[in-house]
This record gives C-alpha cells, structure tokens and sequence, in this order.
C-alpha cells in the first residue's frame, strides 16, 4: 500500500499527478475550498474577531473523512494552489491532519510536469516552516470582506430600497464603471478641423498632415486650405531618416493575459481564468494566477532552442531576455508560460491529446505567441519623416519600411499608427500636390470600459489582486450592477443608486486610495509585517460607524402614505430616522395587495404549485411565493414572436433559449427606450 499522500484541490489534478508518482503515492482532491464562513450568520465574534469556519458541504465532510483515514500514519505532501488561497485550504488540511499523520510537507507545483513534480516532492520543506503570513492574509481578506458585505449591504438594502450588495473591493469597480458612464453623458463635444494634403511621386500616393494636428479655430482652417488651393506642388524642407527597434513585450501574468484574451479573443476575464486552470491541470502551461514576469534559465534555455529550431538564429537575440517585475514578491513565481517547447502544430496535437476544446487551444496560442516572442530578436523598421512647405505651410507625412520582422513574426501587437509606404525623396525637391481635404470632426467622450480595460484600470489602482479580477467583474455583473453590451460594460440604475449612497454615508468603501492601501496592507500581512485583525478591526470600525442613519426619499414616501391612512400627523419626526423607523415598523401593512393576491392566483394557475391560505394573508409570505413561482412560471416561459425579433434586431439572439436572461435583458432595453 502506497506510503505517501499528495492532497492538491483539483480531481483533475489529481489524476494528471498520480501518472507521474506512480504506485508510491496516492494523489487526493479536497475540490476546492472545502471549509468557509457559515452562510447565513456573519460567523465572526467581534470581540477577539476570531472567524468560525465550518465545512462548506456534506461531500466535503466526505472528502475529508476520506483524507484522514488516508493520512494515518502516512507522510503527506499539501501541494495546494502556490498562492493565498491555495496555501489557505492547505493550512486547513494542515490542522485537520497534523496530530494523524507521520510527517507534512509543503508542496507548490507551478506547472504540472512530471520533472517539476518530482523536483518539487523531493525539495519539499516541512509545512511549520513555511509562510503562514500567507494563511493570515487569507484571514485578513475573508473576514474583512465579510465584516463589509454583510454590515453594509443590509442598510444600502433598507436605505435605498430594493436588494443591494456592497463589497470592499467590488464596490469600488462599480465606482469606476459609475463615474465613465457620467463623463460620457456629461460630456459636450466640440468641432475641431483637420486639414491634410494628397501628394504623388513615382505613381506613389501618399498623405501628408498640416503640422498642428487639430485646428479649433475654423476660420483659420478654412484660411489655410484657401490659402494653398491653387498651389500644384509641396517642397520638401526637410527629411529625417531612422532606423527603429521594437522590443517584444514581457510574457503574460494574470492581468495582462486577461486583457489580451478579451481584446483579441473576445474572452471575458472569468472564461479566460477557467481556460487557464485546464491548461495548467492539464501540464500545458506555468500556474495562472501570478503577478510575475520572470521565466526561468531552464524554460528560457527551452525556448531559445524552439526560436532557433523553428526561425533560424537571425532571430534569436545574442543574450537571453530577462524582465523585472514591479512587485518584488512576485518573483517567487514565474510568468504565464508553455511548459512544453514544441512548435504550434504540436501544441494542438497536447491539446486535443487532454480532450481540450478549441478555445482551450486559441487560449494556448496566445500564451504560446507570447511566450516565444518574449525571447525573440527586436523588430527593425526603416522611418522616415518628410516635412514639406506649401506656400509657407508646414505639413508632414511619416512612412516605416519594416526591415526585419523579429518577434512580430510570432507575435503581433494591434497597430495604433497607420504606416504608408513613400517614395524616394529629396531635400528641396518639388513634390505634385493632386488633392487637399479639410474635415470637421468632433470631439469624443471616453469609451466605456471594456472587460480589458477594466482590469488594466484596476490593477494601474491598485484594487484587487491577480486572482480577483475576474471574480470582481463577474460579481458585479451577476449583482445587476453591470450589463454588457458588445464589449461594452454599462452600469444598471441599481449601480447609481449604489454608489450615490455610498458616496453619501460611506464613502470610505468606495475611496480608490484606502482600497488599495488595504491591499498594500494585505501584502504586507503576508510578509508578516503587519496583524491580520488589526485590517479587520479597523473595517469593522468603518462598517459600524453610522452618526446619521439617512433618511431615503422612498422611506420618507412610504411614512407619509402611511401617516395618512391611519390619521397620523408626523410632521414632528420627519428628521428623525429612528422614530420615523419606529413608526413604520408599527403602522406598516402586512397584508398583500389586491394586485398582489392576483398575480399569485395566476401563477399558481400557471405553474400547478400550492397556494395556502396563509400566504395569502401576509406581505412577506406572498413575496417569497411569487419569487419561488416566478422561477417556476420561467421553466416553461415562450418568447412571443416580437420579443425574439427586438432580440435578433439588436444581436441578442443567444439569449432566445434563455427566456429568464431575454426578460432581464428586454426589460432594460425598454426602460433606456422610455428615458429616451
């Protein structure tokens, strides 16, 4: 029987790691987290902060059963993903296996290769003497996190009205989306002219621009294009010729991969992370979640060899390249990278070889392209600037030649200028001028934030870390803070109501500097510098300071309908918010609607379910019905030919086989229409 047991999160995992420790070891999957916070308690005593974390389901507690009996006696090897979260369900695993096992040990796999693998087994060091700073900085994030959202959300829920979730660091994203969706209503644009001229040599077309790229002032564009209308030809006053080097950029780390797989590939954050999980289970690539931009001397000795092998030595540099992070932590971890230095063809054969699908393997491209470009030759252009004069005019055209491809024959970036091709020309020859264009153009707000460029502005402030920025995103669209349309993000009412609140009673929560300097305090925790609880504390204390308990426009609504029902004159405590709660919580109408009562009685015709009496006799027993209905009614629900044609008008066709998501999506569209 097998002396040795491996525990990693992933069966998957798993399995791929059992092939390569053989009979020796048995490999076991905790899957995922398998204890947290309770649900439906805060599960935080708020004298010592201490959290009580139990475990998440009745298969996990099967799981870990399995695990102990598994671990008796046995050396075990915690091999938990190599960051925050990983090493905290391996602390857990830790405690839990500490007084039944012969020996622990840390592993951390960051890659899943049968070489990395036994290095790793064979190094690995006693679990004591590894960084529990990083176990504390797990703490520290998930009970803050906690304290935030479930003191905060429940009075931005009372408050404003409706069902509202505050986040410490979501929060701050929906801010972000919030204020571009103002600057871009807000926004006035305003005319600008743009005057070029369309030259000819050698049947060589080409465009050369007046020297000030924007003129505000039209009587001075139209003076200028007047001015040189008769003129035939464009002198040429002065030429500058250079050579240019293009470096390839660093190899991808988590943000940087999201960016590129959304922008190129159209992925969102949270698909791009799944994708990239498979890969690293599957051995095809480094651990996804990192910050790092270094590549080892072995996986860069790799490389170089494919580059050589596959271009020829032109395009290999002299020396290997080598890049900083900005994070000096970070380094502790490698780049996004391949783990396997063969060629693309071969890269797709790995793929379909691990049952892998097609978007696993345009995900693996873009890591391959990158990885290898990073190590390649600089890309050589040929730039030339011509300045000409026009009846004392200054106009200028630019032309590049790319002389040598480089990295750019692997890896192409999206190109921001427009290159033209020029003829061969003199200094103070005399260039034929066939057309000149003036165009008025207007100014343009800021686009919407994108998923890309979202996660690019959140890592440039600081808020969140590698492994959260898909979460954030796919929180707060789930939330209905955010609607994506295109590869537009654009912020729901609920958002601005939201953040008007929060702006209002707790700006704290949405301040983008204490966010991240909460994460800078987070960073220093797990180096041991600073006391989880003391971030914790002082959230708690941010969370539970309320000197003005505001009254809401809706509240204030409702207590005067109210007063006026029963004859009530409250006119003395229209100011004051605990006797106005007071008194709503005393007169306010328990029983249903008549509109209510009715909409239940034609749902439970509809969807066959039991109505009882009591429901029918109590506001927040027919709430929860309808809701528990409404889902029912939606198993069932068909489009009407109109809906699925406003639906396949507007692109949304995939939505047609998803009758809940079309509503949501239908009733938004509508709303935007009416404002309109």
């Amino acid at each position: 029987m097998a002396e040795k047991l491996v525990i990693v999160e992933s069966p998957k995992k798993a399995k791929e790691i059992q092939k390569f420790l053989g009979k020796d070891f048995i490999v076991k999957a905790t899957v995922g987290h398998f204890k947290d916070l309770p649900e439906k308690e805060m599960g935080i005593d708020f004298k010592t902060f201490k959290p009580k974390f139990i475990i998440k389901s009745s298969r996990h507690k099967k799981i870990l059963s399995e695990i102990k009996k598994l671990a008796k006696d046995k050396e075990v090897y915690i091999a938990t993903d190599p960051d925050r979260e990983g090493y905290a369900i391996g602390y857990f695993m830790y405690e839990e296996l500490k007084n039944k096992a012969k020996d622990i040990k840390r592993a951390e796999f960051h890659e899943i290769t049968e070489k990395h693998i036994k290095d790793v087994i064979k190094k690995a060091p006693q679990f004591e003497k590894t960084n529990f700073g990083l176990f504390n900085a797990f703490l520290g994030r998930r009970v803050g996190d906690r304290v935030v959202g479930y003191t905060l959300s429940p009075y931005a829920s009372k408050e404003i009205g409706g069902r509202f979730s505050v986040g410490r660091v979501q929060s701050p994203a929906v801010r972000l989306i919030v204020e571009r969706e103002k600057e871009i209503k807000e926004f006035k644009p305003t005319p600008y002219y743009v005057l070029y001229v369309v030259l000819e040599k050698d049947n060589i077309k080409f465009n050369a621009n007046y020297q000030k790229a924007k003129i505000e002032d039209k009587e001075e564009a139209e003076k200028i294009f007047n001015d040189i209308k008769d003129e035939k030809y464009a002198k040429a006053i002065k030429i500058e010729k250079k050579q240019v080097k293009q470096k390839p950029k660093a190899p991808f780390i988590t943000s940087t991969l999201q960016q590129a797989a959304n922008s190129k590939l159209r992925f969102s954050p949270e698909k791009t992370m799944i994708l990239a999980q498979d890969l690293f289970e599957s051995g095809l690539i480094t651990y996804h979640r990192t910050d790092s931009v270094r590549i080892s001397k072995e996986a860069i000795s790799g490389i170089r060899q494919l580059i050589e092998k596959e271009f020829g030595k032109d395009y290999l540099p002299s020396r290997a390249r080598s890049y900083k992070s900005k994070n000096t932590q970070a380094d502790a971890h490698e780049a996004i990278r391949i783990t396997n230095f063969v060629n693309l063809d071969q890269q797709k054969k790995l793929v379909e070889k691990k049952g892998l699908s097609e978007d696993h393997f345009k995900l693996l491209k873009l890591i391959y392209e990158r990885t290898v470009a990073s190590q390649m030759a600089d890309a050589v252009y040929d730039r030339t600037t011509i300045t000409f004069d026009i009846k004392g005019y200054e106009f200028r055209t630019t032309g590049s030649i790319l002389r040598f491809a480089g990295y750019k024959k692997v890896y192409q970036e999206e190109e921001t200028e427009n290159i033209q091709t020029l003829p061969e020309i003199k200094k103070d020859e005399k260039v034929k001028k066939l057309d000149q264009k003036l165009e008025e153009k207007w100014t343009k707000p800021p686009p919407r934030y994108s998923e890309a460029s979202l996660v690019k502005k959140l890592e440039e402030l600081g808020i969140g870390r590698p492994s959260t920025y898909a979460s954030i995103i796919k929180t707060i669209k789930d939330r209905g803070y955010v609607v994506k349309e295109g590869n537009a993000l654009i912020p729901t009412e609920n958002a601005f109501h939201l953040i008007d609140y929060l702006d209002k009673h707790y700006k704290w929560v949405i301040d983008y500097d204490f966010t991240k300097n909460m994460e800078q305090f987070l960073d220093y925790v797990e180096q041991n510098k600073k006391n989880w609880k003391d971030f914790v504390k002082e959230l708690y204390e941010k969370s539970t300071k309320r000197d003005i308990k505001p009254i809401s426009k809706k509240m204030l609504n409702y207590a005067l309908d109210l007063a006026k029902k029963h004859g009530k004159d409250i006119s003395d405590i229209l100011d004051n918010p605990e006797a106005l709660s007071k008194f709503i919580e005393e007169h306010k109408e328990t029983k249903p609607t008549e509109k209510q009562i009715a909409y239940a009685k034609s749902l439970a015709e509809k969807t066959g379910l039991e109505l009882p009496t009591d429901v029918l006799e109590d506001k927040e027993k027919i709430k929860k019905w309808i809701n528990k209905a409404k889902k029912e009614a939606m198993k069932t629900y068909k489009l009407s030919e109109k809906q699925k044609a406003v639906l396949v008008k507007n692109g949304k066709e995939d939505l047609i086989d998803k009758p809940e998501k079309a509503l949501k999506w239908l009733n938004s569209f509508f709303k935007k229409r009416r404002k309109k």
